[in-house]
């Protein structure tokens, strides 16, 4: 099973992106902000994005960290060394995209869109392979039995992933950081006023040689002023839903590198949803 893979530089924010349909103002170039209820949003419930570059770029992973898609959905990603026809240098095949994922956890008055996203209610999805320097990416979406009818897409991630010698050690921790507040009425009753929630990850990167510590400073450097990265601490598991409630697309918080040892360093990691 490979270790924890982080994608620290987003190419996709490099690419032209067409989407093969469109609904409304709700355009591809939304897929390249950090607003999570700015969308691309489909006219129906299959959609092929392709991603352009004028140079070759570095491709070992495919993310789409908030979406609409139900646990039927699949999806498919091929991958060329030219903006037209070229060699194809990775084809993933049809698989499901979030298999598991169950979404519908409250009466919502609409079918889960991406009005939910900011309230825990979209689905990821992440395909790995090798890296390939490829000039174009072609993503396709399908999802027959998503009961809004169309496909809500917040961002894609592409790009070269990172991954340790040695995987992150026991004690990971997940939260879901819930922003609702609550207070209690006269009556005696407890009210809750709902609000935003998101995930957070802290994890510990105990044994990094002279590479990965290298590799981190690096990633350090170039995630500053905000830029995001994603993660997948179980990518590609057999189990589906593990590897869904630990993938991550958020900020890293501040926090050096540590010498623990004799050519050996470690490195703790807090990362914030976004």
């Amino acid at each position: 099973m490979p270790n924890l893979r982080l994608v620290h530089d987003n190419a996709a924010d490099r690419a032209v992106i067409t989407a093969s349909s469109t609904a409304g103002a709700s355009i591809a170039v939304h897929m390249q902000t950090d607003i999570k209820g700015s969308v691309h949003r489909a006219s129906g419930s299959a959609v092929t994005y392709t991603l352009m570059w004028p140079n070759l770029e570095s491709v070992g992973a495919i993310s789409l960290p908030a979406t609409n898609l139900s646990p039927m959905a699949t999806i498919r990603a091929r991958l060329y060394d030219a903006d037209t026809a070229g060699e194809l240098l990775v084809d993933t095949g049809l698989v499901y995209a979030c298999p598991g994922a169950l979404l519908e956890l409250w009466d919502w008055t609409e079918p889960l869109n991406a009005n939910a996203f900011a309230y825990g209610g979209a689905s990821k999805t992440a395909v790995w392979f090798e890296h390939v320097a490829a000039r174009r990416v072609e993503i396709e979406l399908s999802d027959p039995e998503n009961p809004a009818g169309y496909i809500d897409c917040a961002r894609i991630v592409a790009g070269a992933y990172w991954e340790p010698e040695h995987n992150a050690s026991y004690g990971l921790a997940v939260n879901i950081a819930d922003m609702s507040t609550s207070d209690r009425a006269d009556s005696g009753d407890l009210r809750t006023d709902r609000g935003p929630q998101y995930d957070e990850m802290e994890l510990d990167l105990e044994w990094l040689d002279a590479r990965d510590r290298a590799r981190v400073m690096q990633i350090m450097r170039g995630t500053s002023g905000g830029r995001k990265v994603f993660v997948s601490v179980f990518p590609g598991d057999t189990d589906a839903l593990l590897e869904q409630d630990h993938m991550i697309y958020g900020g890293l918080a501040a926090g050096g590198v540590i010498a623990a040892r004799t050519l050996s360093y470690s490195k703790k990691i807090s990362i914030q949803g976004w």
